[in-house]
């Protein structure tokens, strides 16, 4: 039997936040420009009107669409509106896009609302959905576990995390974090 201690818990909580995932969309378009805002995490006031001039356009197919409603949903939490960006994602499955990237999403979302549980359920559907990118939705159960105060299971996942992508630096940094010893 192990026992996993974490430093400095409490500044870290708040340094530790979820991931998002946007969809692509190519091309010199609104929808384009709004899935290169996603991608490099804009997140000023400006960086939502591509999307919504996307959005706006009856030239866009629906894939695009529903990828669009995705991205805008991952600008949203870049800036800090989960509630917006769970909305998007709605728009998103209304459209008819079914793909484990919505319940990962989904996941941050929820950890940014205090909705732990919630956010749980949504990165576990995601990764039995067959999410490509694993390491983020066991990073962000990793954070909602650890928000939970269920210790083991955050180390767990924040492992698999970077088990799943060994250079991605932001899992390292929290593995970091742990202590882990033998006990009885």
């Amino acid at each position: 039997m192990y026992t996993i201690f974490l430093a400095g818990i409490a500044a870290s909580i708040m340094a530790c936040s979820a991931s998002a995932q946007a969809q692509v969309v190519i091309g010199n378009t609104p929808a384009a420009q709004c899935f290169e805002n996603a991608v490099w995490r804009r997140s000023f006031s400006g960086a939502l009107n591509p999307c919504d001039a996307a959005l706006d356009s009856n030239d866009l197919t629906t894939r695009d669409r529903q990828r669009t409603w995705v991205n805008r949903a991952v600008i949203n939490l870049h800036l800090e509106r989960p509630e917006d960006a769970l909305h998007d994602l709605d728009r998103a499955v209304e459209a008819g896009f079914d793909a484990p990237e919505i319940d990962m999403n989904r996941s941050a979302a929820l950890i940014r609302l205090g909705l732990y549980e919630e956010a749980v359920e949504a990165a576990t559907r995601a990764l039995e959905g067959g999410l490509n990118d694993i390491e983020k939705a066991y990073f962000n159960r990793a954070v909602a576990y650890e928000r939970m105060g269920f210790i083991s299971n955050a180390y767990d996942d924040f492992r698999a995390a970077a088990a799943a992508a060994p250079n991605w630096r932001q899992a390292r940094e929290q593995l970091e974090r742990f202590s882990v010893s033998s006990g009885s």
